[in-house]
């Protein structure tokens, strides 16, 4: 079983993120709506891995997160799965860890499927 922190503000994607995680049986899905919220639940949690938008409401978006985490020392897998699929976007994730970054301006169920072999292979290769 492959535990899930999902981050985003947006309520419809992450409830097709969480229905589609869920329904496949091997994952429990935790959603949370800001990059603070993700900080004060893993302070008591963990997640095997970690998905989150870049663009969220609040102070802090997906690369602050990301930076936060890892200024923390935690290794846990981190995924940026954003709409906001800029080359600055990119190369700031990369330079602070993440590990993928999945663009959801693709067309039809192309970005799920691709989320969830990348979730896959991150936990796989990380041994999380």
């Amino acid at each position: 079983m492959i535990h899930l922190l999902y981050v985003d503000n947006n309520p419809d994607t992450c409830t097709i993120v969480a229905a589609l995680c869920e329904r496949i049986g091997s994952f429990t899905v935790k959603i949370l709506n800001s990059g603070e919220s993700a900080l004060e639940w893993l302070q008591t949690s963990s997640a095997d891995a970690i998905v989150s938008e870049y663009d969220m409401q609040g102070c802090m978006n997906g690369i602050m997160l990301l930076r936060e985490l890892r200024s923390r020392g935690t290794s846990t897998p981190f995924i940026l799965f954003t709409a906001n699929d800029s080359r600055t976007v990119r190369k700031k994730a990369y330079r602070y860890g993440v590990f993928s970054v999945i663009s959801k301006a693709s067309l039809g169920k192309k970005p799920l499927h691709r989320l969830i072999r990348t979730i896959y292979w991150a936990v796989l290769y990380t041994g999380s």
